[in-house]
């Protein structure tokens, strides 16, 4: 049964990873469309999203168990996801039409093996503490030059 989960885990999170490619270019494209007005791209972008989430979150039940004192209780920094989500969307819009959408992915999955690195060794954020090590320093080394190899191409 863990194998099944792990292998239905990779294969949305590949999904995942070719739906986050599609962002950027559709994120960028908008942005044209309104002068490359960054800011109201994204709330609209964003404004879409929350509409659509909040619809199935509202036909699916999940607001039932929403309470202020739950939120309340949560650590204030729970609510950067979004800030950071926005800040990224608006690092796409720009970046991508400069870099084109490979370049510009390559060096966003650098960032995020960093910082992935970084959290996961220090048990940031709640997470279980999982040190950093020779191999994975190999492996990030690796991706690094991918991105050298990519940017040369």
């Amino acid at each position: 049964m863990a194998h099944a989960a792990t292998l239905i885990s990779a294969a949305l999170a590949f999904t995942g990873g070719i739906l986050v490619a599609a962002q950027g270019p559709i994120y960028a494209r908008l942005s044209a469309g309104l002068n490359r007005d960054y800011l109201t791209a994204v709330f609209l972008a964003f404004a879409t999203a929350t509409v659509l989430t909040g619809l199935l979150a509202l036909l699916l039940g999940s607001f039932r168990n929403l309470s202020v004192a739950s939120l309340g209780q949560l650590p204030i920094w729970v609510w950067l996801g979004g800030l950071f989500g926005a800040i990224h969307v608006v690092i796409s819009m720009h970046g991508i039409p400069v870099l084109g959408v490979t370049l510009f992915l390559v060096i966003v999955v650098t960032g995020n093996l960093v910082g992935a690195a970084i959290y996961d060794h220090l048990g940031a954020m709640g997470l279980e503490v999982r040190a950093f090590s020779f191999a994975k320093g190999l492996g990030m080394l690796l991706v690094i030059t991918g991105v050298g190899i990519v940017a040369r191409s």
